[in-house]
C-alpha cells in the first residue's frame, strides 16, 4: 500500500453512501447481512419524499444531494432517477445558457458532494452536468449544448470559466464526459490548474484540494498526472494515523482522496 495507514477504517459501519460504496466497493461487504441492512436504511432515506416532477423540495441543490447519493448506491438509472435527472436538466436550462441563476440554500448541504461554494449559476450547471452525464444523458442535446457553451466561455477565459471554485464545479462535469474530457477546453482549465499548484502539491486558497486531487485523477493527460503526483505526496505526508485527511469532514475527504488514489492504482 502507498500510504502508512490504512484509510478504510473510517467507513466501517458507516451508512452514508460514500461509506456504503466504500464498504461494497473496497471491503467487499455487499453479501453481509449489515451491508444490506444499512444500504437498504440509506436508499429508502434517499427517496423518501421525492416529489411527482421527480424534484425533491423543488429544490436543484437538494435533487443533486440526493441524485449524487443514488449515485453512490443505486448506481444505476431508474425510474426515479430518471424523473430526477429531466426535472434538474430542465430546470437547470436557463442556467445552462446564462451561468448567472442566484440561489440560496445552506451551505451544509454541500457536504457529501464534489461540489464546492460559489456562484450557485456555475455549480448547479457543473452538477447537472456531472449527473446527467455519469447516468447516460451524456448525449442529451441540452447537456452537449451546456458543455459547448462551457468550452467557449474557457477558451475566451484562457483557462477558468470563473473564480477557483466555480470552476472546480465545471471542471468537474467535464472530467466525467467521454469526449469533453478530452477536449481543448479540459486541457486549457488542467494547465490553468498546473500554473497554480505549488511545489508542496497544494493550489491556491479558492482551489479545493481533495476535490481537485480527485477530479484530476480521472483524467490521463501528461499535465493531469504530473499534478496527482504532487498531490499524492501530500496526501502520503497528511494523512492522520487513524488513516484520514482534514480537521472537518472527515470522512468525505477520505473518501475523495482514497478515490483518487484507487483511480491510479496506489492502494
Amino acid at each position: 500500500m502507498f500510504l502508512r495507514f490504512d484509510p478504510y477504517q473510517i467507513f466501517k459501519c458507516s451508512r452514508t453512501p460514500a461509506g456504503l460504496y466504500v464498504r461494497q466497493k473496497w471491503l467487499d461487504e455487499e453479501s453481509t447481512p449489515s451491508w444490506q441492512a444499512d444500504f437498504e436504511h440509506t436508499v429508502r432515506q434517499l427517496w423518501r419524499e421525492q416529489l411527482s416532477n421527480g424534484s425533491w423540495e423543488h429544490s436543484e441543490i437538494e435533487t443533486v444531494r440526493r441524485l449524487f447519493g443514488l449515485h453512490l448506491t443505486v448506481r444505476y438509472e431508474t425510474e426515479g432517477i430518471t424523473k430526477a435527472l429531466e426535472w434538474l436538466i430542465d430546470t437547470g436550462y436557463q442556467a445552462f445558457k446564462g451561468y448567472r441563476k442566484t440561489l440560496r440554500f445552506r451551505q451544509e448541504l454541500l457536504h457529501g458532494l464534489p461540489f464546492t461554494r460559489g456562484s450557485s449559476g456555475f455549480l448547479i450547471t457543473g452538477a447537472t452536468l456531472f449527473l446527467a452525464t455519469i447516468f447516460g444523458y451524456g448525449e442529451d442535446e441540452r447537456v452537449l449544448e451546456a458543455y459547448d457553451r462551457l468550452s467557449d466561455e474557457i477558451l475566451k477565459k484562457e483557462g477558468h470559466w470563473c473564480g477557483r471554485s466555480c470552476s472546480n464545479n465545471i471542471l468537474r462535469a467535464f472530467v466525467v464526459h467521454p469526449v469533453y474530457s478530452q477536449s481543448k477546453a479540459t486541457a486549457m482549465a488542467v494547465q490553468y490548474l498546473a500554473r497554480a499548484q505549488s511545489p508542496t502539491g497544494s493550489w491556491p486558497s479558492g482551489v479545493p484540494f481533495y476535490q481537485t486531487v480527485n477530479a484530476l485523477a480521472h483524467l490521463d493527460s501528461d499535465c493531469a498526472e504530473t499534478q496527482v503526483e504532487s498531490a499524492f505526496k501530500r496526501l502520503y505526508e497528511t494523512q492522520l494515523s487513524d488513516g484520514t485527511w482534514g480537521r472537518q469532514h472527515k470522512e468525505w475527504n477520505t473518501f475523495l482522496a482514497a478515490h483518487a488514489l484507487k483511480k491510479k492504482g496506489m492502494i
